[in-house]
């Protein structure tokens, strides 16, 4: 409760920093001042409306609402940064012993270049939101080879598709999707590994429906695999996802899953559970004894710890959450938290790769990188068949 005090007591006191420099900007213009105060007030407030009235309440017109309140959230973000930026451009040019830096009447607010300067950064702020929401529906196939010293059955060769954070709900459009399906399956799949965070709080139980009727038409040879992210341990629906598919889509909690005798996959429950007491299962208890030497698969959400899958003898880990920091600039602190926030990464004779995701969360755009749905060609060693 606390916690959610502070952010809405943060989320009001950015948006009146936003409302009163507006306000000032468009001195002596009534009317447009009017309009701005207007369209920040209603925007700011769709998305905390839409969350905390019911939805019985709102029908079709939560989903309308949580989709502007979420675009407004981008919105947000960048026109915070870019004032932010502009009123200490402006403190550093008043203290700077520079005469024509101090007599810019871009400094005073009311003149006509102190306004021209904020309607810029409107519109900068305009333009940022319009290319990152369109880079966030234009997922791309990313290809990687991966050799493992380790016997694949048959042909020697596995192609896996890695997928993370959907994050189906509020913002998240079923045409997507589907795209996103038809996306999956052009590329003929061995496994498919689903590695989080498929399903945010806010998806409805109609929505949920929607979504496994479209999910349920993926194909992969071997198994379709998930497991539960932060997201679904929040709304506690660690397992929905095979129960909505009916069993179609196979979700591993703490678990592990042998493939015709000789693969090994683990999927491992979502570090936020320990926030609430409980404790996850270590790799090697989810490995247990095995026999011979196959391969190992390893999917967990959140990319920490990563000497955990290589001491335990694991090939290969999955993982997302981090969204490559979505929003330009927070790549750089993911950069600064993690040991590998996306991409491809190697610890001694363990490969991992850590997707930035297909889908967004909280606003609906990627700027910091461009969605991605990940196709692994994992080839290890041919089966030496007895004639």
């Amino acid at each position: 409760m606390g916690f959610l005090v502070f952010v809405l007591a943060l989320y009001g006191l950015i948006n009146y920093y936003l409302i009163r420099k507006g306000w000032v900007a468009f001195r002596g213009w009534n009317r447009i001042q009017t309009i701005y105060l207007v369209i920040i007030l209603l925007a700011s407030l769709a998305y905390p409306v839409g969350r905390i009235v019911p939805a019985r309440f709102l029908g079709q017109v939560r989903s309308g609402l949580l989709f502007i309140g979420a675009l407004y959230l981008g919105f947000m973000f960048y026109l915070f940064l870019l004032i932010l930026l502009w009123d200490l451009g402006r403190l550093v040019a008043c203290l700077v012993p520079i005469r024509w830096l101090k007599a810019g009447k871009w400094l005073w607010p009311g003149s006509s270049a102190f306004r021209l300067s904020f309607s810029l950064i409107l519109i900068l702020t305009g333009l940022i939101v319009a290319l990152g929401y369109i880079n966030s529906l234009y997922p791309r196939i990313r290809q990687l080879e991966i050799k493992i010293n380790k016997v694949i059955p048959e042909s020697g060769c596995l192609r896996l598709v890695a997928v993370s954070d959907l994050h189906l709900g509020s913002a998240f459009r079923l045409g997507r999707l589907k795209k996103i399906v038809n996306m999956i399956n052009s590329l003929e799949p061995d496994l498919i590994f689903l590695a989080g965070d498929i399903m945010d709080e806010a998806i409805s139980p109609s929505q949920m429906k929607m979504a496994a009727d479209i999910l349920t038409k993926l194909k992969a040879r071997l198994a379709i695999v998930a497991i539960p992210g932060n997201h679904e341990t929040y709304s506690q629906k660690e397992k929905a996802l095979e129960e909505i598919t009916g069993g179609r889509l196979r979700v591993l909690a703490d678990e592990k899953m042998v493939l015709e005798n000789r693969i090994v996959i683990i999927g491992r429950r979502d570090r936020a559970i320990e926030s609430r007491g409980e404790r996850r299962k270590k790799i090697e208890e989810l490995l247990g004894k095995l026999e011979g030497s196959p391969p190992l698969f390893l999917l967990d959400h959140q990319p920490w710890h990563l000497e955990e899958a290589e001491k335990a003898g694991i090939d290969l880990q999955v993982s997302g959450h981090t969204h490559a920091g979505q929003l330009f600039p927070l790549n750089f602190l993911n950069r600064r938290i993690y040991e590998k926030y996306w991409g491809y990464h190697r610890r001694g004779q363990t490969h991992y790769y850590i997707s930035c995701g297909v889908g967004t969360w909280g606003p609906p755009l990627q700027t910091a990188a461009r969605p991605e749905i990940v196709l692994l060609i994992i080839k290890g060693l041919k089966e030496n068949k007895k004639k």
